[in-house]
């Protein structure tokens, strides 16, 4: 009798891994089913494959390597687009996929086409095909190709997935767009004082001090700080970088995440962009797949590994838990990370049955309120870094001049 491995959660919403025996994939469900497990993923184990052998495949973690042969995203919203056309113009799965093949530019990704089309022809369905390659493709993308072949409309699925792609491609460029300049001018500013306190001030100093005189207290002040910063300067940089060191350590283990994003929210400003951003992704993802099909469970379960900050997601798998429990989606996402014209729209969607459209306006409204937020950042950093520049240059100078006014009455 075949074996299968699966990964489910109970009423409680505690998630459990192992594996069961049954005749098929839908009797292992109604099975597990019997237990109080509701079932998220399942697969049969391969002839052969032990469940030591799965469960130590489980353990071991080869996403940073695969991390560094990712494919481009810009090649998945070209193969994805191209699929969508391929399959409205009425070609079957496997020879879109073999045309797809021969005009990707993505060699890894060519490669896996290859694979996938091997697959299929051996009678795997294309979202199993492409669950294999999960380093490639997202999770979302898998679980809505199932809903697509269950529904039929691959093709709208295909379409969908590369919209959400690009989406998520543009939300990160606008906001490293934006960062960009300000970087520069900070860069700059940076170069500035190190340039002044290291070979100006320094040798302006050892000038007075040949003189003998008795300086003003803003240049006294000047050199003091440039001797302090000269001499312990090396310390200073090593603190501040053993800092970021101790804060991209952190910030791998779960604990320290949830911590550090959480802080991150709660920053002026950054918070606010952070969360539109998130909420913006969280809405599209959440639209797509209860359009595409799948229930509010699976759309809340699989968005929990969609947005990248952990305070949100911590909280949509706790969600996802709760709605098992019978509880509905606006009251089981509430969390003061979540802004409340979210939950308020969403209950209002839940109300009339337009549930994913109102979670596309709010995704649209986000968005733009994201750039909006982006226009103002900027421009509230350009102004403060050159008044921080101006200001240092500016004392510089009255503190030469007092120097030499000082010495000229001398």
């Amino acid at each position: 009798m075949p074996a299968f491995k699966y990964t489910a959660v109970d009423t409680k919403g505690k998630e459990s891994k192992g594996s069961t025996q049954a005749v098929d994939s839908r009797t292992a469900v109604a099975q597990l089913r019997q237990q109080n497990l509701f079932v998220v993923k399942i697969n049969q184990i391969a002839d052969g494959e032990s469940v030591d052998k799965v469960g130590l495949a489980k353990e071991i973690n080869f996403s940073s390597l695969s991390d560094m042969r990712s494919v481009p995203t810009r090649d998945l919203v070209f193969f994805f687009k191209q699929l969508s056309f391929m399959l409205r113009a009425g070609l079957p799965v496997i020879q879109a996929l073999q045309l797809s093949h021969k005009q990707i530019s993505s060699k890894r990704l060519c490669n896996i086409i290859g694979k996938m089309i091997a697959d299929i022809e051996s009678g795997s369905q294309l979202s199993q095909a492409m669950s294999v390659h999960k380093d490639v493709f997202p999770l979302i993308a898998v679980n809505l190709m199932k809903a697509g072949e269950f529904t039929g409309e691959i093709d709208a699925i295909s379409d969908r997935l590369a919209t959400h792609l690009e989406k998520r491609v543009a939300l990160k460029s606008q906001t490293i767009n934006a960062l960009i300049y300000p970087g520069v001018v900070m860069l700059v500013a940076m170069g500035v004082v190190t340039f002044l306190v290291t070979k100006i001030i320094p040798a302006f100093a050892k000038f007075l001090a040949s003189k003998g005189n008795a300086l003003p207290p803003s240049t006294q002040f000047l050199i003091d700080a440039s001797s302090f910063a000269t001499q312990y300067g090396i310390y200073i940089v090593g603190a501040m970088v053993a800092f970021v060191i101790v804060i991209a350590v952190a910030y791998q283990k779960p604990v320290g995440r949830l911590k550090i994003d959480g802080f991150l929210l709660k920053v002026p400003v950054i918070g606010k962009l952070l969360t539109h951003g998130a909420i913006a992704e969280l809405t599209w993802s959440l639209s797509m797949m209860l359009r595409s099909g799948l229930t509010v469970f699976d759309a809340l379960k699989i968005s929990a590994n969609v947005i990248g900050n952990r305070v949100i997601s911590t909280k949509l798998q706790s969600a996802s838990a709760l709605i098992l429990t019978g509880k509905d989606m606006a009251s089981s996402i509430q969390h003061p990370a979540i802004p409340d014209l979210v939950t308020q729209m969403v209950s209002i969607g839940e109300r009339t049955g337009t549930l994913d459209h109102v979670l596309m306006e709010l995704g649209m409204f986000y968005e733009a309120q994201l750039q909006v937020g982006i226009k103002r950042l900027s421009a509230m950093i350009e102004p403060a870094l050159i008044l921080v520049i101006g200001g240092i240059v500016g004392f510089v100078y009255y503190s030469f001049f007092q120097a030499m006014f000082s010495l000229a009455k001398g």
